[in-house]
């Protein structure tokens, strides 16, 4: 009898066990799941943000490189946003037990466990990974007429960028150099680490793109005429 009792407790024991952990998991889920996608998503694009925000608030030139480590992680962090945000639609779209609701508070959830929060987290997410993976989505291509009528003002500088670890670099330094008055043409290389520009030099100079360069967080080592 002393025997049948023990066992029963053991066996009470792991069923309450795996009870609890069911529990911890499906509060875990709901509050944590969006948050979690949302920090992933953001943590895609944190390789070309984190440089440009230590550049822009502490005035740390080349900062590009402490980041450099987190393209390899990029592919993870990619699966993490997805997942939570499949246990994120599950937690809230799921049927809920009669038994499971027997004392269940039926008031309207809060804004951050609702449906609508939760597609605005897709969304997010999605346009996160479409950043990441496709910049030239979201930056103009046009190009920047010749604004020199004498050639003898075209001049072609070569620089030497470190930093950059993925094509959202070159987009964005293509990008941001391209504003720049007098520059005809842009082509830059992350898998290279190298920027070639043509520029009117009656209108821009060499120092000026460099700046514009090295606001965005990147570190040129050199540059060739």
């Amino acid at each position: 009898m002393l025997h049948q009792n023990r066992n029963h407790k053991r066996g009470f024991g792991k069923r309450g066990n795996r009870k609890l952990l069911g529990m911890a998991i499906t509060k875990w889920n709901k509050k944590t799941s969006m948050g979690t996608a949302v920090f992933s998503a953001v943590s895609l694009k944190l390789c070309c943000w984190g440089p440009l925000l230590l550049t822009s608030v502490a005035g740390i030139s080349g900062s590009s490189v402490y980041f450099s480590w987190l393209i390899a992680l990029k592919p993870y962090l990619l699966v993490i946003a997805f997942l939570s945000l499949g246990l994120a639609f599950y937690q809230v779209y799921k049927k809920k037990k009669v038994d499971d609701c027997g004392n269940c508070d039926m008031a309207k959830p809060s804004f951050f466990k609702s449906k609508f929060y939760l597609w605005l987290v897709t969304v997010f997410v999605v346009v996160m990974t479409l950043v990441s993976y496709y910049p030239q989505i979201f930056h103009s291509t046009e190009k920047v007429g010749i604004v020199a009528t004498n050639n003898t003002d075209i001049q072609t500088v070569k620089l030497n960028i470190e930093g950059m670890v993925c094509s959202g670099c070159e987009e964005n330094i293509n990008h941001s150099v391209n504003k720049i008055d007098g520059v005809t043409n842009v082509s830059t290389s992350f898998e290279e680490g190298t920027s070639i520009i043509e520029f009117d030099t009656t209108k821009t100079n060499v120092d000026e793109i460099k700046k514009v360069i090295q606001s965005k967080g990147y570190l040129i080592t050199n540059s060739r005429d």
